[in-house]
């Protein structure tokens, strides 16, 4: 079993406002670099005040991008600290980030078709 390393959220963001892509990237270059390190990681939500999907996007959403799979993932990464309401919203994240990677041609494409109505 790998060594687990606890990584505090509010610790690295500096503060209990979860808001921005920037600061899930921070979450999100921690959390590899540890997988790298061959470390698991057990990710703390404590003394959170704030929380949006976009934050879990970047921080979580992401490692489901095919550098890991699920069963690595659900072996590998833990949660604690973490409310019941914002642990089905980091649920909501991943599920969907797992569909938008299994199927990105096509979400990048609906997409795009949107923003190109938009700009007409």
């Amino acid at each position: 079993m790998a060594e687990r390393v606890t990584l505090k959220i509010f610790d690295i963001v500096g503060g209990p406002v979860w808001v921005s892509t920037d600061d899930g990237q921070k979450i999100f270059d921690k959390i590899t670099a540890a997988f790298k390190a061959g470390r698991s990681v057990n990710l703390s939500f404590a003394n959170q005040q704030n929380l949006i999907t976009a934050f879990l996007n970047a921080a979580i959403g992401q490692l489901y991008g095919g550098q890991y799979d699920e069963a690595f993932l659900k072996e590998r990464l833990a949660f604690s600290d973490i409310s019941e309401d914002d642990r089905a919203m980091l649920e909501r994240a991943i599920e969907n980030a797992k569909r938008y990677f299994a199927n990105r041609p096509a979400y990048d494409h609906a997409w795009k078709e949107v923003v190109d109505e938009d700009e007409e």
